[in-house]
């Protein structure tokens, strides 16, 4: 016995010295993470100690996860639409051996006094562009995950992250398996080049919402037709070097008012068509874009365009 004891004695002290320990190692966590929305296309945030966020708790009580998103947002006083999956990631550190997931959801908000800026909660509504880079500044992996899952709706994306920390505690991460479709696979292609489709329309959405004229011009060849009625009233050919020259007087990275959304993607093979809503502020005009794509080695681009005003008020 007293050698058994003795044993024991000699297997803690070389753990010690050893710079071992017997406590159990660090539980895996799953994070529920959400993005709401609200009219305008802003997201809700959070500033913390860490730096800005969207809204999360822990999934650690026996609930199931709409219980926990309810439980979220009664602490918030808010009320929104039903969260949508919009992605599943994973969290590896070189810090500690555990390994987390975050599932990411999306919702419209509905209504709720937020007390913006002020009390425990400090939220405030950013643009989707300033608000992803402040969770870049947060932790990359926050603004990368977020960006993915606004830029493709109507998706659910996984991917995985290694995250380290510097001597401030400062967190970094950098993408380990890229992000992709999660999706039964019979849909998967079709649905990953409706996504790339969905892309080059994002940079026409941005480009003419926010006078970032590049990016606008990026998502056009630059022979496409565009067919459209000018100011002065005249239906005739723009080239895509004329139209982003309607927005070269207003200032770059400024919203100036038009709310864009996809409403519908079609892809055949190597060509699509694309249906776009294009609003102004407090809908007081609304155009419906129609698109023809092509597929280049480069990626999707626009070979087309045309539109017309579908609100009451009389085309100008």
């Amino acid at each position: 016995m007293k050698k058994i004891f003795l044993l024991f004695i000699i297997v803690l002290i070389s753990n010690s010295l050893l710079g071992q320990s017997t406590k159990d190692p660090e539980p895996n966590k799953t994070v529920i993470r959400l993005t709401i929305l609200n009219a305008n296309g802003d997201v809700l945030m959070k500033e913390s100690d860490y730096g800005w966020m969207t809204i999360a708790t822990f999934h650690t009580e026996r609930q199931n996860i709409n219980e926990v998103i309810d439980s979220l947002t009664t602490e918030y006083g808010i009320t929104i639409t039903k969260p949508s999956l919009a992605g599943i990631f994973t969290y590896k550190y070189k810090f500690k051996e555990s390994s987390d997931t975050r599932q990411l959801y999306v919702a419209k908000y509905i209504k709720g006094d937020l007390e913006l800026g002020k009390g425990n909660h400090n939220l405030t509504w950013l643009p989707k562009d300033e608000a992803i880079e402040k969770l870049k500044s947060t932790v990359p992996s926050l603004g990368e995950m977020t960006q993915q899952i606004l830029d493709f709706p109507n998706e659910v994306w996984g991917g995985s992250f290694l995250l380290d920390r510097n001597e401030n505690w400062k967190l970094s991460s950098k993408i380990i398996e890229n992000f992709h479709l999660i999706r039964d696979n019979q849909f998967t292609s079709v649905q990953s080049e409706s996504s790339l489709v969905e892309k080059t329309l994002q940079n026409y959405m941005k480009g003419s919402s926010y006078n970032k004229l590049e990016m606008l011009e990026s998502a056009f060849t630059e022979n496409a037709t565009l067919y459209l009625t000018g100011r002065d009233g005249k239906f005739k050919i723009y080239t895509p070097k004329e139209y982003t020259g309607f927005f070269k007087n207003a200032e770059k990275g400024k919203f100036n008012g038009r709310d864009a959304k996809v409403l519908a993607i079609e892809v055949v093979k190597d060509i699509a068509t694309a249906k776009v809503e294009i609003a102004g502020p407090d809908r007081e005009w609304v155009y419906i874009d129609l698109f023809l794509l092509k597929k280049f080695e480069n990626g999707w681009k626009i070979i087309s365009k045309t539109a017309t005003r579908v609100d009451d008020a009389k085309d100008n």
